[in-house]
């Protein structure tokens, strides 16, 4: 896939001055994909109230992926780039994520948002045992060979975040570049923060916690989700295959990697392969929220300090006065610059 220069407008934009030297020449698309968020993220689509899980004027399609009855959004012509949201296995979890962003990506990518699975209309697993980070990867990784998309621009946040990190690891081979958005997911391990963030929420996993939460890890959080928004989240939580992965859940369905003790060291393992063998080579974008209180900024530093010890093509944008979700909260300032 050819690469996206940074020419000298793009470089005095964020901050340098000139051309990049020779070593800065390979050609970071990560770069382009995180102007595009700065830029178009405040989009406001607006459509009628709906029941149906879609929003914003989105029209989903279905694919099957292994079995697997997968909802996604695709729009635009182009490169492909595939966009991963984050949240939970839950109904309300999902592509709608994306909504504000999807039209206006697709002015320059032929753009695929799929749910993941078990999350928003994508069903179940076949097996229970793929509930879990692992079988996350996997999906994603299958619906793009499905979809014979071929290599990627691959865009993830929050648990997305750590999804498509995570792919790009295992298969770098579809993988262009990489952009990760407030994922402490993918971060090294932080203990205890998201809960204290969200301290205030319903223990209860539903969709008035899950509602709160988002609002309550928003900087703007009014801007960032409206009525439509939560109207489909709460659709698409209610129903019955919603219902069959709460219940799968707290059976214990994913096993060790499903929990937080399994997952931190399955984590851990893939940080260390990172700092030995230096495994993660293609170019690489972080973008924060600088007032993310679920996943703090100073995660994201060390998510990049991690990356960028063996990996040269890795950068790091942090949006001001943002938090968990900056492509929904805010539109560029020039503060914004890379760190």
């Amino acid at each position: 896939m050819p690469r996206m220069r940074i020419d000298r407008d793009t470089c005095a934009r964020l901050g340098g001055h000139g051309l990049p030297d020779a070593n800065e020449r390979v050609l970071f698309a990560g770069v382009a994909l995180a102007l595009l968020l700065l830029f178009f993220g405040t989009s406001q689509a607006r459509a009628e109230l709906t029941t149906n899980g879609e929003v914003a004027g989105l029209r989903a399609q279905f694919v099957n992926v292994n079995g697997v009855r997968t909802r996604y959004y695709e729009m635009g012509e182009g490169e492909p780039m595939v966009l991963v949201h984050g949240g939970g296995w839950s109904g309300h979890s999902s592509a709608n994520i994306w909504s504000k962003n999807i039209p206006l990506f697709a002015k320059r990518f032929h753009v695929f948002a799929p749910d993941k699975l078990g999350s928003g209309l994508t069903g179940n697993p076949l097996d229970d045992n793929d509930l879990n980070i692992q079988g996350e990867v996997d999906h994603i990784y299958d619906f793009i060979r499905v979809m014979k998309l071929g290599m990627v621009h691959l865009v993830g946040e929050s648990r997305g975040g750590g999804c498509v990190f995570f792919l790009a690891l295992q298969h770098p081979e579809v993988v262009g570049d990489l952009v990760i958005v407030d994922s402490d997911t993918a971060a090294p391990e932080s203990p205890g923060t998201p809960e204290q963030a969200l301290s205030n929420c319903p223990k209860e996993p539903d969709w008035e916690a899950w509602k709160c939460q988002l609002r309550s890890s928003s900087y703007l959080p009014d801007q960032a989700f409206d009525d439509e928004y939560f109207m489909a989240g709460k659709y698409m939580s209610l129903l019955p295959k919603s219902q069959e992965t709460a219940a799968k859940l707290k059976a214990g369905a994913g096993g060790e990697l499903a929990t937080t003790k399994g997952f931190n060291q399955w984590k851990a393992e893939w940080h260390e392969r990172i700092r030995k063998e230096g495994v993660l080579q293609m170019p690489v974008l972080l973008y924060w929220g600088s007032n993310d209180p679920a996943a703090p900024i100073a995660n994201g530093r060390a998510l990049h300090d991690l990356i960028a010890n063996e990996n040269p093509h890795v950068r790091m944008i942090v949006a001001d006065k943002a938090g968990h979700f900056p492509f929904r909260e805010r539109s560029a300032n020039p503060s914004d610059q890379p760190k």
